[in-house]
């Protein structure tokens, strides 16, 4: 077998090509191909694929071998398919005979087969199943007497059985409706109307109006204008669906007696129907409805009068236009805004006149209305009373004139309404003025001149004219106003500079940012500094530049010594930027006394939600920094808040809670030791289980989220086995407490009191031949929560104390059993030890156990990719053979055995290199590439990191040093590493002097090797290899465990 992806490819793109125009004779060679091929009784997944090509290419010569395989539990499905498609009477009566014969799954196939292809001949053999007492093959059978739509079905497919299962009861109405369609398609269009009607009289009501409306539809295109009836019908539904559907069908069916009808259903009707009709007959167009319309235009209802304007508008034209301007004499603004919209329609010349000439006797909101349509029109001839009317005492026809000057208002008109704006005292005709003064500055004016004329008048003016002016420009933007503006950041006049600065600060573009930077680090006044650095921030957000840049760009104004509302503008900027340096960023402020809580903000709105591509969200930094901002939160509901916020963090990154703060669910008592319950029978385990249970429930229990231990009794065991996991668990003791954490049923990773204990916890205690004391003491003070990060992969064990590593993939040894390796799976145990213990936030996420490589794809054969790895032994390869080995499928670094480097033995150039790879724990290696046998691959060539930087080990390092970066050379986006233990997958691209690296589908280095080194490289080393053209690709050891498969390359020409 293997992999015969290749193959089938091969032979699909055969059975397409031959069904071609002209190919008669090729097509029957490759149908009796198949056709040998299948007698020779292959597997049958491989038989049911050879089938799947019959159904493209087979015709009749096909059809009695494809019969024989109709009793047959896997290749009926896809012969009866085969069946369907080739068609014909052969087909059609090799599925009814083995209709009778046929049970299971090949019976349900031959079913569905002959409902697709509308076989009237199997009515009456799929009439019975259809009431028959199997579920499945009734369902079978009544969609296909709904796709045959033979009147015989009629009573079968009208009713469902009382035992019927709840997907038949819901489906029983389409599958009717489905029986009518195919009676009209067949011209039985007496029955088809009875089964539609009959749906539409059963199901007219909420909530299945729906299913009434697709009936009513169907009604429609059957009889066209004589469904009027059940339109009329339909309309008075309750259910809205239903009511709007038949209102939508009743728009496309003309006709005069028509039109009648529904005005006399409309005036027969309430407030809501008469509306929802009065729309519709807008909507179909027909004059005669009119006069009706016209009449309801002075209805006391509300819906019905907003119904009828657009109505009378469409219908009408022009000649309702005094019916139009009399609403604007009325009190209602609803019915004013809708003859406003509707004027608005018509042409300038229409409406324009009009409405000036009625403005001195219309009302507000009439009054107001008429000026924004003289506004939306243009009237540019009307400008001058318009500005009469901006010092109207009404605000509301006041607002409506300066929303209409800045529709219409120029260059010309500018000092007039800088002077009103000078003048002005209400804050909203202040920001409607504004808007006048930008929109005349830039209508009509050349690219090159927008805003010069304001400019120009700005200028000329007065110190308090001049701050007006300024603060409008940032409404007009433009290169050289933001020149003016900066010049008048050095006005003399506080309150022009005031003025500049804070217009420098709502500029719209980029072009302001290093302006602002200049004034936030070179003012001494703290207003001017605050102005500065949120404009700056503002922009800065807002730019098209990546978020490494932006966050570098913040770090560096946040280290100079400003005030804390500087700095707090900052921190909300940096908590807008989706990277996970801007969570480290972030997190440095925690502890500031002025700036913790803005911290803690920006930090929840970071993590309050994840994209699938942010996995540095559920990563254990994220973790981390989220436990601190929850313990600092005094309120136990905002505590509570951030729990979820963490905890769904956790679930998005696999891990799942072992406790649930209320409750002993999920755990269990323990029962001796492994060796001894293997060797228990299941009755005699599940007993002395259950005792277990007694004696847990007595000395363990959930108290506000604490998983508490009395002090008595013995350990507690997680009710589940694991294997390959990650676990995190917070534990506190008292004076003189020890316990620990057996994993699966083996102990252990000690927990102890550290004064007592100088080593401190997290070891491995119980090992006698690897280590089994922590690389450091990491303990808090005994009374104080201590976290655990516990990972173990086959039998290694990594532990992290508070965020320090203090076992670094040591072998767990077996301490029952000492002369074997430890068990693949077990339980999880919190050891009791004689004194009081607690426990909480306890997660854990298993880590899938690996699946076989994947090898190369037929596409990646197709663009001439190769594999560098023949997945058996390290042919090909050169350098450290010892401690790198080939072990299913895979190449695996073992330090034990050396960690150095493993170097392919050609040369490349430029190429394409895909590879997966599997971290450990704060394991560390690289990728060469152009990279010479000798000296250093980071410097004599060209390094690619290989990283498990989320650990805590990592978490200080410079950008050019994470996962996928160019080694001191170009810096990587961060984040898109999966958890240890996991495969990920990488692309390295490298052409001429450009190099792009893509992780698991995200793209984290895009980059030209020449302008990054230009000036020097961002470690201030020499990097003789950016300028080598060739070299090696290898594996660059630096003491970790590491797994690398599916290596292939593809060289580019």
């Amino acid at each position: 077998a293997g992999n015969d992806a290749q193959a089938r490819f091969a032979v699909n793109g055969l059975a397409v090509y031959v069904t071609r125009a002209g190919a008669e004779a090729e097509r029957r060679l490759f149908s009796g191909a198949l056709l040998d091929a299948l007698a020779a009784k292959p597997d049958q997944e491989v038989a049911a694929f050879l089938v799947t090509q019959l159904q493209l290419a087979g015709k009749e010569e096909a059809v009695r071998p494809l019969a024989r395989m109709l009793a047959d539990g896997t290749l009926a499905g896809p012969a009866a398919a085969a069946l369907r498609t080739i068609g014909g009477r052969d087909a059609e009566r090799s599925l009814l005979k083995s209709l009778g014969t046929a049970s299971g799954g090949a019976r349900l196939s031959i079913v569905e087969a002959l409902g697709e292809m509308r076989s009237r001949e199997a009515m009456e053999k799929l009439i019975p199943l259809a009431d028959g007492s199997d579920a499945a093959l009734r369902r079978a059978a009544r969609f296909a007497l709904a796709e045959i739509g033979d009147p015989a079905a009629a009573p079968v497919l009208a009713r469902v059985r009382v035992d019927a299962t709840r997907v038949e009861r819901s489906e029983a109405p389409s599958l009717y409706l489905r029986f009518a369609r195919r009676l009209d398609e067949a011209g039985r269009t007496s029955e088809a109307l009875s089964a539609a009607r009959a749906i539409l009289g059963s199901y007219g009501g909420p909530p299945e109006g729906h299913i009434a409306s697709e009936a009513l539809a169907l009604i429609v295109s059957t009889l066209g204008e004589r469904s009027l009836p059940d339109l009329l019908g339909a309309a008075e539904s309750a259910d809205p669906g239903l009511s709007g559907a038949a209102l939508e069908l009743a728009t496309s069916l003309g006709g005069r007696d028509a039109t009648a009808a529904w005005m006399d259903k409309a005036s027969a009707s309430g407030p809501a129907l008469r509306a929802a009709i009065l729309a519709m007959l807008g909507r179909r167009g027909d004059p005669a409805a009119l006069p009706f319309v016209r009449e309801s235009l002075a209805s006391p209802a509300p819906e019905v009068r907003l119904a009828a304007i657009p109505a009378a508008a469409r219908l009408g034209k022009e000649g309702v236009l005094s019916d139009l301007f009399g609403l604007f004499a009325g009190g209602d603004s609803r019915d004013v805004e809708a003859a406003k919209t509707a004027l608005l329609g018509f042409d300038a010349g229409q409406v324009v006149p009009e409405a000036v000439r009625r403005l001195e006797a219309t009302p507000p909101p009439g009054k107001a209305a008429l000026i924004d349509v003289i506004g939306e029109k243009g009237a540019r001839t009307e400008i001058d009373r318009v500005f009469d009317l901006a010092s109207d005492p009404g605000p509301g026809t006041r607002a409506a004139a300066l929303g209409a000057l800045a529709k219409l208002a120029g260059e010309p008109d500018l000092p007039r309404l800088v002077a009103m704006l000078e003048g002005a005292t209400d804050a909203d005709d202040i920001v409607n003025l504004r808007k006048a003064v930008a929109a005349a500055a830039v209508r009509g004016a050349p690219p090159d001149r927008r805003g010069l004329a304001l400019v120009d008048l700005m200028r000329a003016a007065p110190a308090g004219r001049k701050a007006v002016i300024l603060r409008v420009l940032p409404d007009v933007g433009g290169e050289k106003t933001l020149s003016a503006v900066v010049a008048e950041t050095e006005n003399p006049d506080t309150q022009v500079q005031t003025a500049a600065v804070y217009a420098l600060s709502r500029w719209p573009d980029f072009t302001a940012a290093d302006d602002l930077l200049r004034i936030a680090v070179t003012t001494a006044s703290k207003r001017y500094r605050l102005l500065a650095v949120e404009g700056y921030v503002r922009l800065v957000g807002r730019a098209s530049m990546p978020g490494q840049r932006k966050l570098a760009l913040f770090e560096e104004l946040a280290a100079r010594p400003f005030e804390d509302a500087d700095k707090k503008a900052l921190l909300a900027g940096a908590a807008a930027i989706r990277e996970p340096e801007a969570l480290r960023f972030l997190a440095g402020y925690l502890e500031h006394p002025a700036l913790g809580d803005a911290a803690a903000a920006g930090l929840l709105d970071l993590a309050s939600d994840q994209a699938p591509q942010e996995r540095w969200l559920s990563g254990h930094e994220a973790y981390a920094v989220l436990r601190r901002v929850q313990d600092r939160a005094p309120d136990p509901a905002e505590r509570d808040r951030i729990g979820a916020i963490i905890l769904a963090r956790l679930r998005q990154g696999g891990f799942i809670p072992l406790f649930d703060g209320r409750t002993l669910d999920g755990w269990k008592g323990l029962v001796a030791d492994p060796p001894a319950r293997a060797g228990m029978s299941p009755p005699e385990l599940a007993a002395a289980q259950g005792e277990a249970d007694e004696r847990m429930r007595a000395h363990w229990r959930a108290d506000d989220g604490v998983l508490v231990f009395d002090g008595h009794g013995e350990s507690l065991c997680t009710a589940a086995d694991y294997g390959d996991f990650e676990l995190l668990v917070d534990w506190k003791i008292e004076t003189g407490g020890d316990s620990g954490l057996y994993l699966r049923g083996s102990p252990q990773v000690q927990i102890w009191d550290a004064e007592a204990n100088p080593a401190g916890s997290g070891g491995l205690y119980n090992n006698q031949k690897a280590k089994s004391q922590p690389l450091e003491k990491a303990d808090r003070p005994v009374g104080e929560w201590n976290a655990f990060r516990i990972i173990m992969i086959g039998e290694r064990v990594s532990v992290y104390l508070n965020d320090t590593l203090v076992v670094d993939n040591v072998v767990l040894e077996n301490y029952w059993e000492r002369d074997k390796p430890i068990y693949p799976t077990g339980q999880i145990e919190l050891q009791a030890h004689g004194n009081p213990l607690w426990f909480r936030n306890i997660f854990i996420r298993e880590i899938p156990p690996d699946a076989p490589p994947p090898g190369l794809t037929p596409a990646e054969a197709d663009e001439d990719f190769v594999a560098l790895f023949n997945g058996r032994d390290l042919e090909g390869w050169t350098g450290d053979t010892k401690g790198y080995a080939a072990e299913n499928g895979k190449i695996v670094i073992r330090p034990e055995f050396g960690s150095g480097n493993l170097y392919t033995a050609g040369e490349y150039s430029d190429f394409t290199l895909r590879f997966e790879f599997k971290l450990t724990p704060a394991a560390n290696n690289g990728l060469g590439v152009r990279a010479p046998l000798e000296g250093d691959a980071a410097y004599a060539g060209l390094e690619i990191q290989i990283l498990e930087d989320g650990s805590p080990v990592y978490w200080g390092l410079r950008p050019y040093q994470y996962h996928g970066s160019v080694y001191g050379v170009v810096p990587a986006r961060r984040g898109f590493l999966r958890p240890p233990g996991e495969w990920n997958t990488e692309e390295v691209t490298l052409e001429g002097h450009h190099v792009q690296v893509v992780v698991n589908g995200s793209t984290v280095v895009d980059a030209d090797l020449d302008e990054a080194a230009a000036g020097g490289t961002i470690d201030g080393r020499d990097h003789p290899g950016l300028q080598r053209e060739s070299g090696r690709i290898g594996f660059l050891g630096h003491g970790s465990i590491v797994e690398f498969r599916n290596i292939r390359i593809k060289e580019l020409k």
